[in-house]
């Protein structure tokens, strides 16, 4: 039997020549009505309400209670209050989205009507410096705009690229408000971890002149934080049986075990019979990778200008000049203490271990030939962004316009990272000084142990020397390196709007250039030198370097620079809270480090540019169905696109390109069935474009995890057909009851395949030149890390197989206008959304989508007068995948759903005076990553990868507005 499929292609064309009887309402979108209500969170809600329901496709909006003024302090934490939309963090504040399942790469996002780049870096766990699609909304500050619309359905109009979503961000033009205004504010937040105080300005000013024939509006934002992140960390789980089949010292018979171990509960695969599997079965036990203390503390400011000069010659003819610019400058100061199990295997010998019940963990135990180290990493960076868009808008004839923009963006992230690494100094190795044999007499720095048994996340630790004393220390070889990412976005686009009697026709062409260079710069020859021995490097360092009397100055405590560490998660009372870490000044100072030289055939070089031109067609039609308005609206986009790229593999360039060309139809139509009743329907073909650091002939390691990530410069888009079916019931004023069920059908995922085993002679070359800590030739050789002739585990970009997409959405808004004069002033608003995934990854591994989380969830409840108004929202979401095949052998990396309490309020003192009180983060949620344990047992456990905790933020703020 032929299965029937639903073409949206078929769709919009059928839904063209649909007859009409009589037109019910302006068929054009471009003509959205308002909501005239000002400055309150509920006229926010009030006028975002009035764009989703006058809107040809799905879209929700928010827009901002005054010039100046979205509802949050961060755009993306705006954004989680729309159905369907989540958000992950770094440093506690909002930074991508997920849109119904799909991650950050899958949403475009436009600025002033042209999509853009924003970049950033962040730590490790969170992804480390963007490269990708995504967008980077902490970049920005909020004030910086006054509109956000979110579209979760596609028309001929709107630019391809956005398979998720389409986020279209729009800062305050002087025409949008005629007339002198002025807005001055300020803030200090202070978080109750750092104690540090946090101020935040505002300013703009607005006029129009010459009978509203001129315009110009100018603000200014300016913001600092500090954060303060604390935490216990594994940094996953791992057997020596999956680290490279390595083996603990000594069998099972030296070893005191409580409880049995069942090696073929974490691996199916393996023989019963194998004397190896019943005498050493600790080797097939799970243990944390290195387990640690974690603390992390960022600097942040943020700034932000804009300007928008508006011109009217003619009441047929308008020009605008937009400008936008941001800088995020960061400084991030990380500091871990850990023991390290990973790829050491084979020189620890374990005394005593408990297992859990099902025998698979080691959930405490007692060990020799520990190796405890001090990573010390300072990330310093510096982000700018810049906007200019030029844009005419004329009137040909009463109803032919013609609109025409070109804009240029940029991104620019500039990060200096500073890894210093001391290991606790084996007794072999310490030097004839009276102070170093007094600090080494009687200790063993290699015995360790940890017990999980009172906090299942976070353990108790003990380590068999002063791991605050610093001649207990040596220095390993340090990680110095500089990226710049660079990105840049050019865009032209012409669109051409006639409007007939009862329709509305539009055409336009679009051209975009995105082009993305990225760059390692490695420390300048010679400029390095061993802090202690002055021993000039070149490509390394000497492996041991003993901290002496004479060099303690290099060195510091965590209680030094950080105080009450360990305050924000509550650990045991076995938990460590202070150790000696690196003084970052005085250890660049003594390595001379600072200068930096582009090395142009590091993997992390490269360079592609994307060109795209596309062309469309969109017909609006506004008519009676049975009685019934009915609004239509249709359109088809042809798009090309040509990539090339140029990177380096094994020290030879490479240039790659490739080319394609998609149709894209999209049907979308509303039927109001009783009044205020509608139902709406939309049908579309989408694509979102690879990564285009993904499409690179480049090899990229993390070697201290075994992870190699190897390009592929033939990666093709991945197109989905979406069909969406919804039903929205304004049954009172500024209130809203809806649903909307959802599918897409996604042709080919672009999946990671990882293989894990032995590097082969090519990529074992790459690696050993390119990284030489791996390569044990090498001065910089670390006999800690992984070496080029372990096993490695190495990820592929590929077109894997498709996906399926299914989920619907819930919302309801309302104020409470029918309580007594008394309560008046209460309203809720409130959305769930659940989705469900289908995908195989590579291996035959079903799963489902990174970063969906099946059920999420927003409410609040605000309360508005006149005088006075607060309100309270609550995010949460499901625990989500993050990365599936996860590292070492893992079957997937998670992250706990979190569930966020923040609230609001505010005081009017005059008509043009308001004081406002901002608390975020009130219930001081924790943030969880964990694993699932190994890849061939299914992943069905839930072992902690790290846990933090931010701490709660609140702010205090006067503005005044003129």
């Amino acid at each position: 039997m032929r299965k029937f499929t639903l073409n949206p292609l078929v769709l919009a064309m059928a839904a063209s020549v649909l007859p009409a009887t009589s037109f019910a309402q302006d068929a054009s979108n471009d003509q959205l009505e308002e909501v005239v209500v000002t400055g309150s969170f509920r006229a926010s809600l009030a006028n975002a309400l009035n764009t989703k329901r006058t809107s040809a496709n799905n879209v929700d909006a928010i827009v901002a209670e005054d010039m100046g003024k979205m509802p949050d302090l961060n755009l993306a934490e705006s954004l989680q209050r729309v159905p369907g939309v989540a958000i992950t963090r770094e440093g506690g504040e909002g930074r991508n989205i997920t849109v119904r399942g799909l991650g950050p790469s899958f949403s475009a996002t436009t600025l002033n009507g042209m999509e853009v780049p924003s970049s950033t870096g962040g730590l490790d766990s969170s992804g480390g410096v963007n490269r990708g699609r995504s967008f980077d909304f902490n970049v920005f500050a909020s004030e910086l705009f006054n509109k956000i619309i979110l579209n979760k359905s596609s028309k001929g109009s709107l630019e391809e690229g956005g398979l998720a979503s389409t986020v279209e961000l729009y800062s305050a033009k002087p025409f949008d408000n005629p007339g002198p205004h002025a807005v001055i504010g300020g803030s200090m937040a202070v978080d109750n971890l750092t104690g540090e105080d946090d101020p935040r300005i505002v300013a703009m000013a607005s006029n129009t002149f010459a009978d509203d024939k001129f315009g110009v509006l100018v603000s200014f934002a300016q913001s600092e934080r500090n954060i303060r992140q604390e935490g216990f960390g594994t940094v996953r789980y791992t057997s020596a049986f999956d680290n490279s089949n390595r083996s603990f010292v000594g069998d099972d018979s030296t070893v005191a075990i409580t409880g049995t171990p069942d090696p073929l509960a974490n691996y199916p695969e393996l023989n019963p019979a194998d004397t190896k599997v019943t005498s050493e079965s600790l080797d097939y036990m799970l243990f944390p990778r290195l387990p640690r203390m974690d603390s992390f503390n960022t600097d942040q400011k943020r700034t932000g200008v804009t300007g928008s000069f508006q011109f009217r010659p003619t009441d047929r003819m308008e020009f605008t000049l937009d400008y936008l610019k941001s800088d995020l400058k960061t400084e991030v100061s990380s500091y871990n203490f850990f023991a390290q199990f990973r790829n050491t295997f084979g020189s620890i010998t374990p005394t005593s271990i408990v297992l859990d019940e099902a025998g698979r963990v080691a959930v405490a135990g007692e060990f020799t030939g520990v190796t405890p180290r001090v990573e010390s990493r300072g990330q310093f960076s510096d982000t700018e962004f810049e906007q200019v868009v030029l844009s005419g808008k004329f009137d040909l004839t009463d109803n032919l316009k013609l609109d025409v923009m070109f804009g240029n963006a940029a991104v620019v992230h500039d990060e200096e990272q500073y890894r210093f690494n001391l290991d606790a100094l084996n007794p072999t190795y310490a030097n004839a000084d009276a102070p170093r044999r007094q600090a080494i007499n009687g200790l063993n720095p290699t015995y360790f142990s940890y017990d999980f048994r009172e906090n299942s996340d976070i353990a108790e630790m003990t380590y068999g020397f002063d791991i605050n004393n610093p001649l207990n220390y040596h220095f390993t070889a340090p990680t110095i390196r500089k990226d710049i990412v660079e990105r840049e976005n050019d865009t032209f686009r012409s669109d051409l709007t006639w409007d007939l009697d009862e329709s509305s026709i539009k055409t336009g062409v679009i051209w975009n250039e995105r082009n993305i260079t990225s760059e390692r710069h490695d420390p300048t020859e010679g400029s390095l030198t061993d802090p202690v021995a002055r021993v000039s490097t070149g490509s390394g360092t000497s492996t041991i370097m003993p901290i002496t009397s004479a060099s303690t100055n290099l060195v510091t405590t965590l209680s030094a620079v950080t105080k009450g560490y360990g305050d924000a998660i509550d650990p045991p009372a076995g938990f460590p809270t202070d150790f000696v870490i690196n003084d970052f000044a005085a250890t660049k100072a003594a390595y001379g480090a600072g200068s930096f030289t582009l090395n142009p055939n590091d993997p992390s070089t490269f360079d592609v540019t994307e060109n795209t031109a596309g062309i469309y067609a969109e017909y609006t039609r506004s008519m009676e169905l049975a009685g019934m308005p009915l609004m239509v609206n249709t359109g088809l986009r042809y798009v090309e696109t040509e990539v090339e790229s140029l990177g380096v593999a094994g020290g030879v360039a490479s240039k790659r390109s490739s080319d394609y060309a998609e149709w894209l139809p999209s049907l979308n139509a509303t039927l109001e069935v009783v009044e205020d009743f509608l139902i709406r329907f939309s049908a579309n073909r989408n694509l979102s474009r690879p990564n285009l650091s993904s499409m690179t002939a480049t090899v990229n390691a993390t070697p201290i995890n075994g992870n190699i990530s190897v390009g592929n410069p033939g990666l093709d888009p991945i197109i989905a057909d979406a069909v969406d079916l919804g039903f929205e019931w304004y049954f009172a004023e500024e209130s809203v009851l809806g649903i909307t069920f959802f599918h897409k059908d996604i042709d080919s995922f672009i999946l990671n395949s990882t293989v894990s085993g032995l590097l082969p002679a090519d990529l074992k070359a790459i690696i050993g030149t390119a990284y030489p800590q791996t390569n044990p030739a090498s001065p910089s050789f670390d006999p800690n890390g992984v070496s080029m002739n372990d096993e490695w585990n190495i990820s592929t970009p590929i077109n894997g197989e498709g996906a399926k997409l299914d989920g619907y959405e819930i919302s309801y808004q309302q104020p409470f206008s029918f309580l007594p004069a008394a309560l008046e002033g209460f309203g809720v608003f409130a959305n769930y959304t659940y989705v469900d995934s289908e995908i195989t990854y590579p291996g035959d591994i079903k799963g489902t989508l990174t970063g969906l989380s099946e059920n999420s969830y927003n409410y609040g409840i605000y309360f508005e007068r006149e005088q006075f108004g607060a309100r309270v929202v609550v995010n949460g979401r499901d625990d989500y995948v993050t990365a599936i095949p996860g590292s070492d052998r893992n079957y997937s990396e998670n992250t706990t759903g979190p569930t966020r309490v923040d609230m609001s309020a505010f005081y009017n003192i005059t008509d043009n005076i308001k004081v406002s009180l901002e608390v975020i983060n009130l219930t001081e949620e924790d943030e969880r990553l964990y694993t699932t344990g190994p890849l061939s047992s299914g992943g069905d456990l839930n072992l902690v990868r790290e846990i933090n905790n931010t701490g709660r933020e609140i702010s205090l703020g006067l503005r005044a507005t003129f």
